[in-house]
């Protein structure tokens, strides 16, 4: 029963604070989760990429031991084949989500821009502005 009205308190106190600072907050939260969240995807591929390697490494040993001398270059050309491949696909995977991210940071901050002039203006010039975009966006 405390725990009832704790939890009526605490969405009492919300709902009496302003929403920019609640949008703050959640903002703040969102994006330390998401920090956290690249903290373990990055070091899950690193260790998804020292995997891949360690096994290509032992693969290629054990398969030098085994083949002809006159073989041992197709070995070592398909080993160094598998790793550039790995490597290759680990950075253009990071340079991807490096530009996803500033992509994303920067629609929004033009989102927030959009906000604050759309608060600002008088209801007839933000209802003509709006039925210009629907238009815009139906392609009429």
């Amino acid at each position: 029963m405390n725990t009832l009205l704790l939890d009526t308190e605490r969405a009492e106190r919300l709902v009496e604070r302003p929403a920019a600072e609640r949008d703050a907050r959640e903002r703040k939260t969102a994006s330390e989760r998401a920090s956290f969240v690249d903290v373990v995807s990055a070091s899950g591929a690193i260790l998804v990429v020292g995997l891949g390697l360690a096994f290509v490494f032992v693969i290629a040993l054990v398969s030098l031991g085994t083949v002809p001398a006159s073989q041992k270059a197709a070995v070592v050309t398909a080993a160094f084949t598998v790793l550039g491949t790995i490597v290759g696909a680990y950075f253009g995977v990071k340079v991807g989500s490096a530009g996803k991210e500033r992509a994303e940071s920067q629609r929004d901050a033009e989102s927030v821009k959009v906000q604050e002039l759309a608060a600002r203006i008088d209801p007839e010039t933000a209802t003509a502005a709006l039925a210009s975009a629907h238009r815009r966006l139906r392609g009429s």
